[in-house]
Parts: C-alpha cells; sequence; structure tokens
C-alpha cells in the first residue's frame, strides 16, 4: 500500500519532466493566424499548456525584402543579392578572422571560405546555427554570428566572396539526360 502512494506521484512528476519539449514554429500572414488557431484550440481540447509569442517588431533594412516563399528555409537562391552590401556586412563581420575575400584560415583550423562553394558557406552556417555541437572549436565563435545574422544578409556575403551569380541555376544542365525503357522499369542514362 505504501509503495503505491508514491509509485503514482512517481510517475505523474517523471511525465512531468519529461515533457519539457519545446517546439517554436513561425509563419506570418493568415497561415499564421490559422496555425495559431488550431494549436490553440488543440491545447484547450487535450488540456496542453500553450505558449504562442507574436513578433509584431520585425526589423528590415531597405535590402531585407519580404521573402515570399512557402517555407523559407535557408537562403533563398532565387533572390537577387548585392555584392556591395556583401561587402560591408564581410568586413564588419567575418574579415578580422577569415581575411581579405576569404583567403585565410580562422583561427589556423576552418576551412578558407575561398575555397567553398556559396552552397557550402550557406550549409556550415546553417550548421552553426541550428546545432550547437556543430564547428568544433570554432563554434563559441561562429554559432552567435550565425544565428544574429539574416539568410539575407549571408546571401549578399556570398554574393561578395563568390560573385552576384553564386546562386545561379544552369538551366542547360541536365539536357543530356535519357531514360531507357526496360521490362523492369525505366532507368536514367
Amino acid at each position: 500500500m505504501k509503495i503505491t502512494k508514491w509509485v503514482i506521484p512517481l510517475l505523474i512528476a517523471s511525465n512531468l519532466i519529461a515533457a519539457n519539449d519545446s517546439y517554436i514554429i513561425e509563419a506570418d500572414g493568415e497561415f499564421g493566424k490559422e496555425l495559431k488557431a488550431l494549436v490553440e484550440k488543440h491545447a484547450k481540447d487535450n488540456n496542453l499548456s500553450v505558449k504562442v509569442y507574436e513578433n509584431s517588431n520585425k526589423q528590415s533594412s531597405k535590402f531585407d525584402d519580404e521573402d515570399d516563399r512557402f517555407i523559407n528555409i535557408g537562403i533563398n537562391k532565387s533572390a537577387s543579392y548585392n555584392s556591395d552590401k556583401g561587402k560591408e556586412l564581410y568586413e564588419k563581420n567575418c574579415q578580422s578572422c577569415h581575411g581579405q575575400k576569404g583567403t585565410k584560415r580562422a583561427m589556423s583550423v576552418s576551412q578558407r571560405l575561398s575555397d567553398m562553394s556559396g552552397d557550402d558557406i550557406a550549409d556550415s552556417m546553417a550548421g552553426y546555427r541550428g546545432d550547437a555541437q556543430y564547428g568544433g572549436r570554432l563554434k563559441y565563435i561562429m554559432r552567435p554570428i550565425a544565428v544574429r545574422m539574416s539568410l539575407k544578409d549571408l546571401g549578399h556575403i556570398i554574393a561578395y566572396l563568390k560573385g552576384d551569380n553564386a546562386f545561379a541555376i544552369d538551366e542547360d544542365e541536365n539536357e543530356n539526360i535519357k531514360t531507357t525503357p526496360t521490362n523492369q522499369g525505366s532507368y536514367l542514362e
């Protein structure tokens, strides 16, 4: 009988402690309003605690025009970036460690930015931004910079380092692809 008195409160306490999962979802416009209403209804129906934060103080510069992609993940490769703005941002945020145009290995351990593609730089910054363990010794320096920097500003910096067409998509890249039909299906050549 004494064990039963302690087991139930312990199970409840362990569930409360384990239920510390947090999710941050950013959604704008009408979709954001609908998502907020849906989450609040689900929370009410299931007796859950939900906190909804609204950011009405969006900061933007004259270069930070609104991104109209449905899912806003990573750099918008179809946007146009300004290499002059990128130079200004690079000199302010990056040059002291990465050198002129990315020719220096930061802290003598990182890969030179000049040896990386625009996609590699964007992926690296996404790693620093999204994973607190990413980057070895450099994570303590790079993570705050990556979190603070907007994706648009990163696009400007990559345009400065790699040229204005760093993310240009070659439309003719796949023109020689052919398929070969067989009894088992079609195969790409």
